[in-house]
């Protein structure tokens, strides 16, 4: 049995400091989530393209981007990265707001974690007088699509997801705020 989410958790924004901890976390993450499901040789191609620490700190220095980090007991177990930019044709708002990555290592789910990262990226979009929550899964995610479908998100559309030289099929999945 999972322990409740307790006051132990520090959030906190991602800064330029943190590039190379979340290219780590990020990393670790999707290995631990996706790394069963798929070649070892494609995850490996796939790594420096979305997970090095330059690309997060240029991520880290856009400024439609923000991160919110979450620690426990002074390492990160978590992050959530937000987009504002234009959104793709197939999300329907005027002011669409992005869940680009809400990832938890594998030892926190289960505890609260991701539902408190959920309703603080939907009370940031509504703070922020956006009117569509937006983000993308894979397909095959069965358990992120359930977690999304609790919180009202449905399906709007696909594309497709390069992982290595595996062409895999993401979804689109929107919420109006």
């Amino acid at each position: 049995m999972s322990a409740p989410l307790s006051h132990a958790f520090t959030f906190r924004p991602g800064t330029s400091a943190d590039a190379a901890l979340l290219a780590d976390l990020g990393w670790r993450t999707f290995d631990e989530t996706f790394a069963a499901y798929n070649k070892p040789e494609d995850m490996e191609v796939f790594r420096p393209t979305m997970y090095a620490p330059e690309i997060q700190a240029a991520e880290l220095a856009d400024p439609h981007t923000e991160f919110l980090l979450v620690e426990a007991a002074g390492e990160a177990v978590a992050y959530v990265k937000w987009n504002t930019a234009p959104a793709p044709a197939e999300i329907s708002g005027k002011r669409p707001f992005q869940i680009s990555r809400l990832y938890l290592l594998k030892a926190w789910t289960g505890r609260g974690l991701g539902d408190t990262l959920m309703k603080t990226s939907l009370g940031r979009a509504q703070q922020n007088g956006h009117d569509v929550v937006w983000l993308t899964v894979w397909e095959s995610n069965e358990r992120a699509i359930r977690f999304y479908q609790k919180y009202g998100f449905k399906e709007v559309g696909e594309l497709a997801f390069v992982l290595g030289a595996d062409v895999q099929r993401d979804l689109y999945m929107q919420r109006e705020v």
